[in-house]
């Protein structure tokens, strides 16, 4: 299963991004970069892109 990591928190936490944040043991700005950045969960797992790739311009 896939979501986005804001879809996981509204799902498992309420919404409530301060008490994931506790849960991580992480602040709630790191947890808004982690957001702003993409990150998501699969299967259970937080997913960080390392790198976001240009998409290719459309060829014929």
């Amino acid at each position: 299963m896939q979501m986005s990591l804001m879809e996981y928190i509204a799902h498992y936490f309420n919404g409530d991004i301060h008490r994931y944040a506790q849960f991580e043991g992480v602040s709630c700005e790191q947890i808004l970069e982690w957001i702003e950045n993409e990150c998501y969960v699969i299967n259970g797992k937080l997913v960080m892109p390392v790198k976001h790739l240009p998409t290719p311009a459309n060829r014929k």
